[in-house]
């Protein structure tokens, strides 16, 4: 089996930065909720009864971000042949710290205006849309093109024979 293009050092570094910028992730998200409910009326310890679409919905973008959690965790993309761009320590490392690094650049957009929770929201939401954009839209059709290219392919039937 070929070397995989990210040594085991860089492996752990960005395993660890994932881990801290997937708990970030949960953190801005669980802030949305509670601030969502206490906008709406609710105090933050209520539990709602959700609706069936709700729930279906809920689960099918729970099951999206366990998948891109597993996956960067795992480090799928072990082959140079296969993830000749994806593979690399130049990819991944924006793309474990995505969290991180959206919130920073919505943390510098931020006027000087004293509204702390429109700020925390601001860069909450933020936070998720970039990640959602990266974990979810671009790094699964960045991995689709590359697995369309002919020496992925090849390579791909080679390692599965």
């Amino acid at each position: 089996m070929e070397p995989s293009s990210i040594d085991t050092s860089t492996r752990s570094v960005l395993r660890r930065i994932h881990i801290v910028a997937t708990a970030w992730f949960v953190a801005c998200a669980g802030y949305l909720l509670v601030d969502g409910l206490r906008r709406a009326g609710f105090n933050w310890w209520l539990v709602f009864s959700l609706s069936g679409y709700s729930t279906s919905v809920l689960l099918l973008l729970v099951c999206l971000y366990l998948f891109a959690f597993v996956h960067g965790v795992r480090g799928m993309r072990r082959t140079r042949a296969e993830h000749p761009v994806t593979g690399t320590g130049y990819y991944m490392f924006p793309y474990v710290s995505t969290p991180l690094l959206a919130s920073l650049c919505a943390a510098t957009e931020i006027d000087d205006t004293s509204r702390t929770n429109g700020h925390l929201i601001y860069i909450a939401t933020m936070t998720l849309k970039a990640t959602f954009l990266a974990w979810i839209v671009i790094d699964p059709l960045a991995g689709f093109i590359e697995m369309r290219l002919s020496a992925s392919r090849s390579h791909r039937a080679i390692r599965k024979k």
